[in-house]
């Protein structure tokens, strides 16, 4: 079933390695809401339907700078012209600095059931080096008033092997984090994404980032802690307890159809991906002009197709061959035999009833796996 992602781009400040379009002028907010409501409008016009969309995403940016009444506006749009689900998954992105009591209550009456708080750390050095605006303790009240507010589904996200990072200060953060019991975590590794400020310290010498190997022990040692937790890895850098997978993110990973609003959103419908201009004078003027703001679009390919689903299935539940088969008539494993055999005696990967996902050890090397598992297919598709 789709899903439906709205993209809010403004941030009280921009954090160093943030690659997402974020600005930090406020001015325009109430006039970004309004074009937002109007591309609603003017890309239902091109709808045959009122499609059935069983989760919904707000990301940023930081969507938790939006009032209640703000975030009703955009909803009652939204259900003009598609249908929710009885059990939407309904995710709002929050940064503990701008967390309210009153205000996520007010989300919660609007229909919000899961908030991803972005806390990154729990060491004061490592927030400021990271240049965010919360300390350690509002990160943890924040998850505390988020169940005050009656949200029984929060994720938090988590940032390792940031320059200088020891087990010893994951293990700090985890232990903490854990002790709240979030229901989701998203443990990332610390990239450096050209264009922002955190690469350009890099490339200046002024950063130096974690070597591959301390970057695999504190990887192992997240995943080891999470797993022993009670925390289940269903995608390299996700975990979840009780099951509170993120719906969203696993049709993402599937190849699911998603719509997409808002300054930078990427979507995906019938076949083509599509993205929004990320610059917001060019949106607002498209917008106005009753023109949708796509800067960009393509069909994608069979072969295209094909490789996403393998990075994507890979890198989170595994590949179901006998549905590989079907849809791309290609035996994926006659096709990688010999490297089949061998990724798994090296027990990166497990395989066992045409069925294929990787292993712990597989995980750390995930890009490598599934670069040579794509170029295999190179002359059968």
């Amino acid at each position: 079933m789709p899903g439906i992602y709205i993209h809010f781009p403004f941030c009280i400040k921009k954090c160093c390695y943030c690659d997402f379009f974020s600005i930090t002028d406020m001015k325009n907010t109430e006039k970004f809401n309004n074009s937002l409501i109007r591309e609603i409008r003017l890309y239902s016009e091109k709808l045959d339907s009122k499609p059935l969309v069983s989760s919904l995403f707000f990301g940023g940016g930081t969507p938790s700078l939006m009032k209640p009444e703000e975030l009703e506006l955009i909803l009652n749009e939204l259900k003009k012209h598609f249908q929710f689900s009885d059990d939407i998954e309904f995710t709002l992105e929050c940064n503990p600095g701008t967390i309210e009591k009153s205000k996520l209550e007010g989300y919660k009456q609007l229909g919000v059931n899961r908030l991803s708080i972005g806390i990154q750390s729990l060491i004061p050095k490592e927030l400021e080096f990271l240049e965010r605006i919360h300390s350690p303790e509002e990160a943890l009240k924040a998850i505390e008033t988020g169940r005050e507010a009656g949200f029984d589904n929060i994720s938090t996200d988590i940032i390792f092997s940031i320059p200088g990072q020891k087990v010893k200060d994951i293990r700090y953060s985890l232990e903490n984090l854990l002790k709240y019991k979030p229901n989701h975590i998203s443990a990332y590794n610390l990239t450096f994404e050209k264009g922002t400020p955190l690469y350009n310290s890099m490339q200046s010498g002024k950063v130096r980032r974690n070597d591959d190997e301390v970057d695999a022990e504190i990887f192992e040692y997240v995943s080891d802690t999470l797993t022993d937790a009670g925390y289940e890895q269903y995608e390299v850098s996700n975990f979840a307890f009780d099951g509170k997978k993120c719906r969203h993110n696993l049709n993402y990973w599937n190849g699911g159809t998603y719509f997409a609003f808002g300054t930078s959103a990427h979507g995906y419908v019938n076949g083509i991906r599509y993205w929004n201009h990320k610059n917001l004078k060019k949106y607002f003027d498209l917008v106005e002009k009753d023109l949708l703001p796509i800067e960009g679009s393509e069909v994608l390919t069979k072969r295209q197709i094909l490789e996403e689903k393998i990075m994507l299935g890979l890198r989170c539940e595994g590949l179901n061959m006998e549905e590989i088969k079907k849809e791309f008539q290609i035996d994926l494993i006659a096709v990688n035999q010999e490297l089949i055999n061998h990724l798994a005696n090296e027990k990166l990967i497990e395989n066992g009833n045409q069925h294929i996902r990787l292993t712990r050890k597989g995980y750390l090397l995930s890009d490598e796996v599934i670069s040579k598992i794509c170029a295999e297919i190179s002359s059968v598709v």
